[in-house]
This record gives structure tokens, sequence and C-alpha cells, in this order.
């Protein structure tokens, strides 16, 4: 999925040149921010680094200068001091610009300048000074705080702003030490460890905290909310030509006979879809700013935004108003809301939910439905869990609105469903069936599509695997359907060797004694000891993950235990087992629900009980009872 800029270049800036996880020492990191009169911004950056390990050069050779057609290289100068204080300097044949262009870019103008450092015995000090010019298109900016090394010596500066200035430190970095002043900020702290985030922690938690900043324009009367940033793109796509003639032609044709709104939405979010390839040119304020959608009609490719300016303008030549959408698609980041500036990757498209007869489990939130067209499969009732749970920004009558797009987890389902006997063996033998509802079919719908019979073999093979370890597959079919709700169905027949299914004696009446362990594979909770004194929140998908073992008893068996369901139910998630029986026939059911996406620290009890009752379910073993 391909998305919109990011409005921070000075973040993408740092996380470029920050290194892989290592043991240098970042001795000193100065960074210097000047807003000069004419809107412009200088950005000044001092670092010096001792390799502390061999693999610390590799790490930090060569050093990246982010740079595109609004951030011009001013000064820039290296050197390597060695351990015998022997000092270095970088000359030209050291340094090189290449250009950074991303995975289905055509071209970019992005550019990154490149330092070259020689090889160097550990013990060693890089030194880089560099200055950046910037004419940001909105005036704002970001500066990561801490990184992957240890930090000696830390000092941020923002200086120069006017009207309208405000600042924001989103996170917690202990020993930071801030200072304001008029129109700036200035941000130290010494000796800061090594950022070493715990799993499924938020995007940029390897930073500690960001510094935000902003300003306004000379005759601003006080600093930006959201509607000025909804303001601000408005402005910017303002001059880009629109209600062309070939758009109104197209919609017309792709909606004849259709009467609905909802049948023209679908025809005309499917053609965008299908018809229209991802491919972004992404050059200077190409980065914002659409092309005409008539260029995008034409020539049948775009990327996010272009295909989003296509679907608005298609919409309302049939009749339906459309607004464009800025929002973050991420898995594990967020908008911080308490900064209004366009912090967005993505443009989707919004429509009014009046009237359009939709499903509750449909992607609507506060009275719009949310479509986005670069998707390359499903109909207009899902979304892509990238843009779930997200602070969207509706660019409507000249103005943005702030609204949180809703969680669909009833529609990012897993189910598998297995019929089983006890061979004489006592192996288990029978047939298995695999539904994957949501991005994970959408993904095997794709694979699927373009992959070969025997690397779909392969594939289906190994996710057979994950959920049932040991089990031995013939036969495995897949079925998928790209439409409404994408999905994938595997079927295949299995045989489950005894030594996998038990792993002590048979109980009394020829029974194996299986751990409900084996009936497990498809929780996906988070551990409950990931929860134990944790700071930050917990970022997963919310999901729903059903499992049902059907098992032929033999004759003499011995009837399950009673007391062995389970049901924890609560605001974060559900987790429930039922053991029943039905003549010789046993059945265990098993289904998990999470809820959310982002979890407080505050929300960790919902989320631990609901975590241990589907760890300590897998754990037990069936008991039975045989007198």
């Amino acid at each position: 999925m391909r998305r919109l800029s990011t409005w921070s270049i000075a973040s993408l800036a740092v996380a470029l040149a920050a290194p892989p996880a290592g043991a240098a020492t970042v001795l000193e990191r100065s960074i210097t921010v000047e807003i000069r009169p004419d809107g412009t911004v200088d950005e000044r950056e001092v670092l010096r680094v001792r390799l502390d390990a061999e693999a610390d050069f590799d790490s930090w050779s060569p050093h990246h200068v982010y740079l595109d057609e609004n951030r011009t290289l001013r000064a820039l100068s290296a050197s390597v001091v060695r351990p015998d204080g022997k000092k270095v300097d970088l000359g030209r044949r050291d340094l090189d610009t290449v250009e950074a262009v991303g995975s289905g870019e055509l071209h970019s103008s992005r550019k990154l300048r490149t330092v070259s450092f020689p090889r160097v015995p550990v013990g060693s000090v890089l030194q880089v000074d560099s200055t950046v010019r910037e004419r940001p298109y909105f005036p704002a900016g970001s500066v990561p705080l801490a990184a992957d090394d240890p930090i000696e010596s830390l000092r941020v500066e923002v200086r120069g702003a006017g009207p309208g200035w405000r600042w924001r430190v989103d996170g917690a970095l202990p020993g930071l030490d801030v200072r304001e002043s008029a129109g700036g900020v200035t941000l130290t702290a010494r000796n800061l460890p090594r950022q070493n985030p715990p799993e499924l922690a938020p995007d940029g938690a390897e930073t500690g905290a960001t510094l935000r900043y902003a300003w306004g324009a000379k005759d601003a009367a006080g600093p930006a909310g959201w509607e000025e940033v909804g303001r601000w793109y408005d402005h910017l796509v303002a001059d880009v030509p629109r209600d062309a003639a070939p758009v109104r032609a197209k919609a017309k044709e792709l909606t004849a006979g259709q009467t609905g709104k909802r049948e023209k939405i679908a025809a005309l979010l499917t053609f965008v879809r299908r018809q229209v390839r991802y491919v972004a040119v992404e050059v200077g304020v190409g980065g914002y700013r659409p092309h005409t959608p008539q260029d995008v009609l034409d020539r049948r490719w775009g990327d996010c935004k272009d295909k989003a300016f296509l679907l608005i303008d298609l919409l309302r030549e049939a009749g339906i108003e459309a607004w464009p959408v800025l929002i973050l698609s991420a898995d594990s980041g967020r908008v911080d809301r308490d900064f209004p500036a366009p912090q967005f990757n993505h443009a989707i498209v919004a429509v009014s939910a009046d009237g359009l007869g939709l499903a509750a489990e449909d992607p609507v939130a506060g009275g719009y439905l949310f479509l986005d067209p670069t998707q390359t499969t499903g109909g207009l009732g899902w979304l892509h869990p990238g843009a779930q749970d997200q602070d969207a920004l509706v660019v409507r009558g000249g103005r943005g609105v702030l609204v949180r797009t809703p969680i669909r987890q009833e529609r990012e389902k897993s189910r598998l469903a297995l019929d089983l006997a006890v061979a004489a063996n006592g192996d288990l033998e029978g047939t298995a069936k695999l539904e994957l509802v949501g991005e994970s079919g959408a993904f095997l719908a794709d694979f699927v599509a373009a992959g070969r019979p025997e690397e779909v073999d392969r594939v289906a093979r190994q996710i057979f695997g994950r959920y049932l370890p040991g089990v031995k597959l013939e036969e495995p079919r897949w079925t998928t359907d790209d439409a409404g709700v994408p999905s994938a169905v595997l079927t295949a027949k299995v045989r489950l060797p005894a030594s996998a299914a038990a792993s002590s004696p048979s109980a009394p009446g020829g029974w194996p004694s299986f751990p409900l362990s084996l009936f497990g594979g498809m929780g996906g909770m988070p551990s409950p000891g990931l929860l134990d004194e944790r700071a930050l929140p917990v970022v997963t998908a919310p999901f729903i993950s059903e499992m049902s073992w059907t098992v032929a008893l033999a004759a003499d068996a011995c009837p399950p235990s009673p007391g062995q369901d389970v049901k924890v139910d609560n605001a974060l998630g559900a987790f429930t087992q039922r053991i029943s029986t039905q003549g010789r026939k046993l059945t265990v059911e098993r289904r998990s629900e999470l809820r959310k996406r982002w979890i407080e620290p505050a929300d960790f009890p919902a989320l631990k009980e609901v975590a241990l009752a589907e760890a300590r379910t897998g754990k037990r073993r069936l008991r039975w009872e045989c007198r």
C-alpha cells in the first residue's frame, strides 16, 4: 500500500541517519533549527560517534543526509579522529549522492548525500557537521531525541519562530531538561541509554521521545488547529484541474444501469482499485499534491492521492459527494492528535454513510464510510487494518475534521475446523479446513493469483504447519475470493502422528490423554509476561480466531470430565473454550477475540485476564471421567 509523503522531513533525515542496533557511543549530537523570517528553515546537525566494536563501523558508514527539491545542502564536512589522536579530513571522493526511490515509485526527488568514512580501528571517532536549508510546505517539523545507541550529550534547539509558535514533547525521556524561550525551545540531556523497546511497542518507541514544533504565518491569529491543517491542504490542491469531460464520461459508463448509491460506489471503487495501478512519481510538492484526475484516468496509474482524487471526481459525477481524507497508514503508529499538523502518509476517501444500507461491520465512523482506493482487493465493506483505528483528517468545506476510523476485528478472522478419527496406530487422521478472512485472506488471494502451483502448495503446507506442528498433509486445495471481504479457504487431508498427539499414557478406554495445547495454535493474544512492569502501550492487530476439533471416539472411550469450559469476556477481548460430546463425537471449540489495537497500561489488567485464560487453557490436558 502506497502512501502520501510524510510531513516531517527532519524526522526522516534522522531516521535515515540512525544506525541499526550496535554498541557505538554517540559522544555528541547537536541539532539547531533556525526558523528564518522568509519561512525557510536552516537545520544544522553536529554528530560525533565513537566506534566501540568492529560492527559499529558498518552501522555508521555510510552516513546519510536527506535532501530533496525543498531541502538543499548548505554545508557538509566530515572527519575521523583515530585512537592515537590523528585527524583525517574527508574529501569529495568520500561523498556521493544517490536517489532514494521507494517500492512502487517510478521516480523520486528524494536524495541521500552519503558520507563514506575510511576503515578505522575501534576507538576512532566519526565526525559530521551538516547544514540543510528547507522550504517546508507546512510550517512544522519534528526531531526524534534518542536512538539505538547511547548518547553522552544531546542538545536540540529550535529558535526564530514568530506568531503561532507551539511545541510539544511526545513521549518520555528521563533526564531531559527543557527550557522555553520566546519563539523557541532548547532540550538537553546527558548519558541517555540505548533505547530498547519491548515487543509490540508503538512506532517511534526506539527514540524515547520526539520534539514536535510548528509556527504560523506573520498574520496568524494563533496556533493552528485541525481545521487549519485541512484548510492548508484544501488550498494546496485548489489549483488541480478537476471536472474533466473524460472523467465525467467514464463515471456515466461505469454506473450505467445502476440505480442505488451503494451499487454506484461499488462499481466506481472497483474500477479505481482494479484498473488503475499504483505507481508513484514523488517530485517536490508532488508528495502532497495529486496529478489531475484526467491524467490518472488516461494513463491508468497513480499513487494513493492520485487514485483518491480520481475516485472523488467519479463519485461526484455520479451524484455522490465525496471528500479526500489524510490518514496515517501504520500497523504500530498513530497521529499525535494533541499537535495539529499534517502527520499523515496516506490518502483515502470518505462519503456520507446516510442512505447506503450499510452493515454494522462496514468501515463507518463519524457518519462517513471510508474507502481506500489503493487496496487491490475487497469491496466497500472492507478497510485495510493499517487504516483502521486511526485519526483521519476529512477535508471538507475548506477545513479539516478529525475522525477516528473504526476497528473491524469481525472482518479480520481465522477459523480452523478439523474432523478427525483415531486410527489403529493411534494417529489422528481426517480433514481440515482453514478459512482466512480480511488482510490475511487478501494476501493469499493475491499470492494464489500470481504464484506458481508449486509455490502455492509450499505455502499451504507452511501455514498448516504453523497451526498444527507435525501435521502431514495430502491434497491441499485453495479457493480464494477477492471481492467483498477478501478470503482464502484451504482444505486438505491431514494426519497427526500419535507422537505429536500424546506425550503421556492413554486414559482408560483407549482414548489418548491429549494435552489441550494440541488444540491450540490459533491464539494470537500477547504473552501475559509481556505486560509485566511495562510502561509503553501494547500495539497489535485486533482479530477473531476460532478453532473447532471434532474427533470420533473409540466405542469404549470415557466421556470428558465436566468443568473444563472456559469463558472470559471484557472490554479488551474475550476467550472461550467449550467441550462437548454427541454420541461418539468429541468437539473442542475455542474462540479468541481482541477488540483494541492501541492498549494503554491502564488497560493491561483486562488484557492480561484474557491472555492468561488463553495461555493457561492451552497448557492443560483434556480430563476424562473414567470410573
